[in-house]
């Protein structure tokens, strides 16, 4: 067990006998991969700190009014200034695009179209002559003062008048119906109880009219947020705050792992030493043995550092992907806690799912690979559910109890996806669909391995040649032939000895008698030994 890693554990599936206690052999097998799934996500879960909204401030999230993550955004907003209708209706692109339009009625009589009312010509001339329903006026679709307030405009850094004053925001519409609108949204105007549309109390306004307000205030609002949302998330600001918050995320969630680790080995040092005491001993024999498994359990986890480093990197990657992956929904979304805690939870499975079909730490076959994969994803999955049975305890009564609430959502959270990973694990480790599936890729592993080990040997044995001394290895090679056929063309017993004493001549072989048979075997105390 000293040498086996975190992965190596999901993976040894074993061969389950149905005769045995079935709880008692999953807890066995899995026991690490449980405990260390439970004592970190809900046990240590603290270590994180999951914000409503994601960690980066977003256009989206400040329109909703969620807590600015970066003061220097929330400074920024403070400081906008009152609202200066001067500034915003004497900017020159604004009196330019009046001046215009009034030089060509004035010249030649060219009238200007109301943008909202469809086929109504507006003039240029005193409301005496034509009303106030045919005098045109010049409109902000998106009201000048709802831009100064826009938070996403200050956090993207763009000048509010400028905005106002762009040529998608600035239509021409009659006096009567532009007054109207004020500082309102269009939504505002047109969801007012009583509407005097062309100066008439109580006229409603019609619907081809609010038709074509809606569409100049959609079309006015895409191109607006487009340029906000392009200003802002091509940022460095942006860049470096989602940078930041994935690196004290990735932090948090690796210190989160790695103390869950070194934890794990206290309890299962603990657990050993409970093992060796009767049921009937002191207190004071327990104590020894807490003790015991604790200094154990940190002299285990210091001895595999390298396990613990490991934890600490995927605890890094999966912390940092996840707060990468909420400040991309947040874009568009608004994400609570318990979702930030979601998405943590299945990148933290993710990554080690990863790890296991990508580097596979443990060179595990294939089969077992996938199926220590899937292990891990169904332990993530687990979490994930018992994450939102605390979600549905917080909305309970009993959460609101003090000090008692907390402890029952963190319990009902435990149990939750405790039995749930049980379930899971016996259902993948005593599926006979599964186990067979596993047999079959690991068999289809083992032919490929095979095929490994020889490319292997060949290299092996073509880096030994490539060292070799090719002449000399053809001068032996003629020497050996020299020899075989002398012997193959010998053709009695004097001339093979004469053959194989020239061999041991030609090859520096020590003959084991000496110089003389005869002398050799003469003497009783001689023995003949070949080397």
């Amino acid at each position: 067990m000293e040498n086996k890693t975190f992965i190596s554990e999901v993976s040894n599936g074993g061969n389950p006998n149905p005769k045995d206690n079935i709880f008692a052999g999953i807890w066995k097998q899995y026991e690490r991969v449980v405990l260390h799934s439970l004592i970190t996500s809900f046990g240590l879960d603290f270590l994180v700190h999951d914000q409503v909204g994601g960690d980066v401030d977003t256009v989206h999230g400040v329109r909703e009014g969620i807590a600015y993550k970066n003061p220097d955004n929330a400074a920024a907003y403070e400081a906008r200034g009152y609202y200066d209708t001067a500034a915003y209706h004497g900017d020159d692109r604004y009196k330019m695009r009046v001046q215009e339009a009034r030089a060509a009625f004035n010249s030649e009589g060219i009238r200007v179209e109301d943008a909202y009312v469809p086929g109504r010509l507006l003039s240029f001339t005193k409301a005496s002559a034509v009303g106030t329903t045919g005098r045109a006026n010049l409109d902000h679709v998106v009201a000048a003062k709802e831009i100064h307030e826009d938070r996403g405009r200050i956090l993207a850094g763009i000048d509010g008048v400028d905005l106002a004053n762009s040529e998608y925001n600035l239509r021409f519409t009659n006096e009567n119906l532009n007054k109207s609108k004020g500082a309102d949204s269009v939504e505002e105007v047109l969801n007012r109880k009583s509407h005097n549309f062309d100066g008439e109390k109580g006229r409603k306004i019609p619907d081809e009219v609010a038709d074509k307000m809606r569409e100049e205030d959609k079309q006015a609002r895409a191109h607006m947020d487009k340029e906000i949302e392009t200003t802002y998330y091509s940022s460095a600001r942006f860049l470096e705050d989602a940078a930041v918050a994935a690196c004290q995320r990735g932090v948090e969630m690796g210190m989160r792992q790695a103390v869950g680790f070194y934890f794990l080995e206290i309890w299962l040092a603990c657990e050993e030493e409970f093992e060796g005491i009767n049921a009937h001993c002191e207190i004071a024999t327990v104590i020894a043995a807490i003790k015991n498994g604790v200094a154990k359990g940190s002299e285990n986890a210091l001895k595999k550092y390298k396990e613990l480093f490991r934890n600490f990197g995927e605890g890094f990657v999966a912390g940092a992907m996840a707060s990468l992956t909420t400040t991309l929904i947040n874009i568009f979304v608004t994400t609570d806690r318990n979702t930030a805690r979601y998405i943590r939870q299945a990148s933290a499975a993710v990554v080690q799912a990863g790890n296991i079909l990508i580097i596979n730490p443990n060179n595990l076959l294939i089969g077992e690979q996938l199926k220590a994969a899937t292990v891990t994803l169904a332990t993530g999955a687990s979490v994930i559910a018992g994450t939102a049975a605390g979600s549905l305890i917080e909305k309970t009564p009993i959460y609101k109890v003090p000090e008692v609430g907390k402890f029952v959502q963190i319990f009902c959270s435990t149990l939750v996806s405790g039995l749930l990973s049980c379930t899971l694990l016996i259902m993948l480790d005593r599926s006979k669909f599964i186990n067979n599936l596993v047999a079959a890729l690991n068999k289809y592993e083992d032919e490929t391995r095979n095929y490994v080990k020889l490319a292997e040997e060949f290299s092996r044995m073509a880096a030994e040649m490539e060292n070799y001394d090719i002449a000399t290895f053809r001068a032996d090679v003629m020497r050996f032939y020299d020899v075989t056929y002398r012997i193959a063309a010998a053709t009695n017993e004097e001339e093979m000895e004469r053959v194989l004493l020239s061999v041991c001549t030609i090859f520096d072989i020590d003959m084991p008698w000496g110089e003389d048979l005869d002398s050799f075997m003469g003497d009783s105390s001689n023995k003949l030994v070949f080397n």
